[in-house]
């Protein structure tokens, strides 16, 4: 809390906070002890708590508190509870026992039967029949995984939905008061008046006697020993037992019988001390003694119905009609009005006096000194009024206390209080001293200083002032309302500021090391690095309780204590990385407190910070018990649909872990809780969503993450909590599910795409290619049309104007043989030849002519070509030619001229051949076969033939090969001597044939 100041005083508009309720010293055989302090944490129906009567406590595999009541039952996560009654379907709102079983069933023994529950569904088990008080008084699971109860005062197995009765040796058929499981998983039972059994194997076995003639030795709890084996509590309305080797012996009789109040509860803690839940309270029993735990320190005076510890040895303690409480350990101590405060408990200063007592400055309570013993008030000299609404307290290197108040300034030497008259009319936010003595105060009005006896006022210097620290010689740094101010040689450095600050009240300063640490009004704690200059802010975001910072203090162990508008935060700093870093707040749900303004210190290992409920005192040499890291749950995952986005989470629907969603479905949160019940605000968050990151986030205190357009694929969100020590759980939440693309994000729409497009520049390239060869054949046609009129003009020409002088030379012979004279034989000889070249010129002329005609540019015409050369080869002459296979569809085998040309040209220099050598009277020419791809001629005469190993090739022969080559064909000739000669010519024409 802010001094609150008078006349030109800064009024601060603080919030209430939380009453504390339990923080106390406590008694130790009924007299005032400050050797130990213990503190407590409170939870009851204004917490949640279902029902104030609490019966019974468990822990299940989530690490999350279960909790009987005469209400219902709840679950408790340290920050939630969540009920469960007869509205989900229980018989009763009474119950008795709760067991959480390993496969995370929840077990429920009520007034009115066994319940059973599974997920949220309620199965109440069958009894026999004949089974009328249905009372359930205990349930536990063997080591098989096997649930007993006791209900009615008889043992009850559980199989599926009903119960099976069992006797205890199937002959002793007295009543059961209570069961237990030990460590290894058997079964304990204890039987009225009769003893303690085993069950192992399936067998019972007696562990000990009881006595037959006490009728009220009823056991109601069982224990184990936590370190030494085989040996067992016995509990009873009056007193303990022990059992060992079968021995039943007294427990601790001595201090038990001190005990007026009957016995209810027994357990065993991790240091191996018993704690007694009573019809009054609760005992402590340790080295033999008893601290009895009440409502005067702290507890509750009602009756305590069960101590648990739980996996992370918090001990909670279930009361009827005060709620639960859970024990916080020893480590810090509050001083309070049940310590001997006044009614006004707003501690405002303290301090160490030169005796080495702790003096705190009360608003409204005056002055209160602790000697290590004891707390009680510093009387004054003289009993000025002022003098009991203190707002600050400094002593200073003499041993003289300097008391701030509302009202004006005082000094006290344990003698006499002396006003400081000059500042009269201020209240006084803060005091301290520099190296040289001179002693430095803050008011509203400015700043003042105190030397050689006398006050000054900083020359020109009038703003509001609130913290000081002193740094040097002759220099100090001042918070104000609106950031810092420096002073050096007693005068203000102009232009002085630290911008990051500039915009906040600073309302206490700490130097630290290399740093001025600064507390802010709204802003939380700045870190100034004096020798880089660099500020780091640190807030609610990194952990702070409030940004609102009243207090700072450093221990011995370089850890600042940072009093906030709510409750205390510790920081440590890292010297690897130059930070501080919050390691938690220290602070259970009770200790939620408002600080006051520099009120803080640190001396003996020990903390002491002022809030308006009186000090807080912590030992920092203290180690808490850290047994178990946090455990963390995944509590849900929704789906916003897109059509229900406009009314948030109202339209969302619950998934289940592996859910499918569509592509649209893609607007997702996801809620996890961290279990931490010793320090449940201290729980951070780290978290990756698989299938989109690779590393987990920063730590977050948020307990829910939204994705609101999550894109389609494969996710698993992951998530562990930290807790404020910095321990990781030891497990991972996750939760799965899977966004299915729509139909043109798939794999097939894709690979369809693409095949669509590779079809469609298929299809563009067939096309460009189809136009191109047309193109192609087109320009072709027009050549080979071009080319087909020159051809036809070339022959035209040819015969027209080769032919004609040829003729005309022939026609010229003739005439001029006429005119000769008969004596002029050489002459006519001469002309004789000439007349016989023109005519043989003139018939080769044909054959060039005949081949550069385009008609002749098929087979039909080729044969035919054939045909008449050879009848007009062998005319006039013995020899029989014939040409057979002809027909008129070899017009439709179109080849080239190259064939026209080579193919009659080979034919005519085998028929002259024949003519000349073979002394033929019949020459057959036959066309075998037209395929598509080939022809095939034979050519046979009768003539003499010719040996084919005795005869050289002519130059005939070698240009019919050259020409049967030339028109890719093959020739075969085979010939003997008296037998005649077989030509055989393949031509290939698939190349050359056009339909």
């Amino acid at each position: 809390m802010l001094k609150i100041l008078r006349g030109n005083c800064y009024r601060d508009k603080a919030s209430g906070v939380l009453r504390l309720s339990c923080l106390i010293a406590f008694i130790l055989a009924n007299t005032v002890c400050f050797a130990q302090k213990y503190t407590f944490t409170h939870y009851d129906i204004q917490d949640g708590l279902i029902q104030s009567q609490v019966n019974d406590l468990t822990l299940d595999q989530q690490h999350r508190l279960w909790i009987a009541t005469l209400g219902g039952a709840c679950r408790f996560d340290g920050k939630e509870f969540i009920s469960f009654s007869r509205q989900n379907g229980m018989p009763t709102n009474f119950v008795n026992v709760v067991l959480s079983a390993r496969n995370n069933d929840v077990w429920f023994g009520t007034q009115s039967g066994l319940v059973r529950m599974t997920g949220r569904k309620m199965t109440v088990i069958k009894l026999p029949g004949n089974q009328e008080n249905k009372r359930v008084r205990n349930i536990v699971q063997d080591g098989n995984g096997k649930v007993w109860a006791i209900i009615g005062g008889r043992l009850f197995s559980i199989a599926g939905d009903k119960a099976q009765q069992h006797w205890v040796q199937d002959t002793i058929r007295r009543l059961l008061t209570t069961i237990a499981v030990d460590k290894t998983g058997r079964l304990y039972a204890s039987v009225y008046r009769k003893g303690l059994f085993l069950l192992d194997g399936g067998k019972w076995t007696n562990i000990t006697d009881y006595p037959a003639d006490d009728k009220s030795f009823v056991v109601s709890k069982i224990v184990f020993d936590r370190a030494i084996e085989h040996k067992i509590y016995l509990q009873t309305y009056t007193t303990l037992f022990t059992v060992e080797d079968g021995e039943l012996m007294p427990f601790e009789s001595k201090a038990i019988s001190s005990i007026k109040s009957y016995l209810l509860c027994l357990t065993q803690d991790v240091n191996n001390n018993f704690w007694i839940g009573t019809s009054s309270g609760v005992y402590f029993l340790e080295n033999h003694q008893l601290i009895h735990f009440t409502a005067q320190n702290g507890l509750s005076d009602n009756a305590v119905s069960d101590i648990y510890n739980d996996a992370d040895n918090n001990l909670w303690f279930a009361t009827q009609g005060n709620g639960l409480y859970k024990y916080e350990g020893d480590w810090f101590i509050t001083f309070d009005r049940s310590q001997g405060m006044p009614f006004n408990e707003v501690v405002m200063g303290i301090v160490k006096d030169k005796k080495g007592g702790v003096l705190l400055g009360i608003d409204g309570g005056g002055l209160m000194r602790y000697d290590g013993k004891k707390l009680y008030p510093v009387e004054l000299p003289g009993k000025e009024p002022a003098l009991m609404r203190i707002q600050a307290l400094y002593c200073d290197s003499n041993g003289t206390l300097w008391i701030g108040t509302h009202e004006g300034l005082w000094t006290y030497d344990n003698k006499t209080v002396k006003e400081i008259k000059e500042v009269s009319n201020y209240a006084i936010n803060g005091i301290a001293e520099d190296s040289s003595g001179v002693i430095w105060v803050t008011t509203a009005g400015g700043c003042f200083y105190y030397q050689k006896g006398q006050l000054f006022h900083v020359a020109n210097y009038y703003r509001f002032s609130s913290a000081i620290a002193t740094l040097g010689r002759d220099s100090v740094m001042v918070g104000t309302n609106d950031g810092i101010a420096l002073i050096v040689n007693k005068e203000v450095v102009k232009g002085f500021a630290v911008n990051e600050v500039k915009t906040s009240a600073v309302f206490c300063i700490l130097k630290y090391r290399n740093y001025l640490v600064f507390g802010t009004d709204d802003r939380g704690i700045f870190a100034w690095d004096r020798t880089t200059g660099r500020v780091k802010n640190y807030g609610v975001k990194d952990g702070l309780n409030s940004n609102t910072i009243y207090s700072l203090v450093a221990d011995e162990n370089g850890v600042i204590w940072a009093g906030t508008g709510r409750g205390v935060n510790k920081l440590s700093f890292d010297r690897k990385k130059n930070l501080f870093a919050l390691t938690g707040n220290g602070s259970p749900k009770s200790l939620i407190l408002e600080s006051n303004q520099n009120a803080s210190l640190y001396t003996d290992h020990k903390v002491w910070i002022g809030t308006t409920k009186g000090a807080i005192i912590y030992d920092v040499n203290s180690k808490q018990e850290r047994v178990a890291p946090p455990h963390v749950i995944i509590q849900s995952a929704r789906m916003v649909p897109k059509e229900g986005a406009a009314n948030g989470w109202l339209n969302s629907v619950l998934l289940k872990d592996g859910a499918i969603l569509s592509h649209g479905q893609n607007h997702l949160a996801i809620w996890f809780r961290g279990v931490d019940l010793r320090d449940p605000n201290g729980i951070s968050y780290r978290y990756k969503l698989k299938g989109l990151d690779t590393n987990y986030s920063t730590p977050i205190t948020n307990d829910v993450v939204d994705y609101p357009s999550l894109p389609a694929g494969k996710y698993t969100f992951q998530v562990i909590a930290v807790s404020s020590g910095g321990i990781r759980s030891a497990n991972t939440a996750s939760f799965s599910f899977t966004i299915t693309p729509a139909f043109y994000q798939t794999v097939w729409f894709r690979v369809a795409g693409i095949a669509f497009f590779i079809l469609i520049g298929f299809i563009i390239q067939n096309y460009r290619h189809r136009v191109k060869v047309n193109r192609q054949r087109m320009i072709e046609a027009t050549k080979r049309e071009e080319s087909l009129k020159i051809r036809q003009q070339t022959a035209e020409d040819f015969h027209d104007e080769l032919g004609n002088k040829l003729t005309r030379i022939t026609v010229l012979s003739e005439i001029l043989d006429t005119k000769m004279d008969v004596t002029q034989a050489d002459q006519k000889k001469l002309l004789e030849q000439i007349k016989q070249n023109a005519s043989s010129l003139y018939n080769g002329t044909k054959d060039i002519l005949w081949a550069l005609d385009p008609q002749s540019d098929n087979l039909y015409e080729i044969l035919n070509h054939i045909k008449d050369f050879g009848s007009e080869l062998f005319l006039d002459t013995p020899v029989q030619f014939e040409f057979t296979g002809i027909e008129e569809s070899l017009n439709e085998v179109k080849l080239p001229m190259e064939y026209s040309r080579n193919i009659p040209m080979i034919f005519k220099e085998l028929l002259n051949n024949i003519l000349k050598h073979a002394h033929a009277t019949r020459v057959i020419l036959n066309l075998d076969d037209v395929q598509k791809d080939e022809m095939r001629l034979t050519l046979k005469d009768n003539g003499c033939g010719f040996s084919m190993n005795g005869s050289p090739k002519g130059q005939g022969i070698n240009n019919i090969i050259t020409r049967t080559r030339r028109i890719g064909g093959e020739i075969n000739i085979s010939s003997e001597k008296g037998h005649g000669t077989l030509v055989d010519l393949k031509i290939r024409i698939n190349n050359a044939i056009t339909h």
